[in-house]
């Protein structure tokens, strides 16, 4: 039939400069977040994404920056920048200690009563304030 044309494929909207570097940098944070969750050796992993994620930032800013965006955007692409910093050296400081919260580690993981943990907890107490909550949240997500 004559009228029966196919219609013109629609075309998405062209995003905003820096939107796609700054969902990448999103997505490997996140990755990076995830990894970071895991038992120390393996925690080591975090960094890579982390390490991209960071580099996406700042194609982000520069992006935005060159773009004329509005100061907010840039702005969240800073936050941006400094989390993933921020998780970085969270992934970093236990590997400044890495024998004694190795140890703890294994200490706390094969407790199998309150009273071993509480044993673990009291040899270890000064190293606990320091690295326990990286401890802690890699043991929620690691296992």
């Amino acid at each position: 039939m004559p009228g029966d044309t196919l219609a013109p494929p629609r075309k998405s909207p062209a995003l905003p400069p820096g939107v796609a570097h700054s969902r990448r940098a999103a997505l490997l944070m996140l990755t990076g977040l995830i990894a970071a969750g895991s038992p120390l050796p393996y925690s080591a992993a975090a960094l890579i994404p982390l390490a991209w994620a960071g580099f996406e930032s700042v194609l982000a800013i520069r992006a935005r920056s060159a773009g004329g965006a509005p100061a907010r955007s840039v702005a969240s692409s800073v936050v941006g920048l400094v989390l993933v910093c921020l998780l970085a050296a969270m992934v970093l400081l236990p590997y400044a200690f890495y024998g004694t919260v190795k140890t703890l580690q294994d200490c706390t993981q094969g407790a199998n009563t309150a009273v071993a943990a509480a044993d673990c907890n009291s040899r270890y107490g000064s190293l606990e304030s320091i690295v326990g909550g990286f401890l802690r949240f890699g043991q929620r997500a690691g296992g």
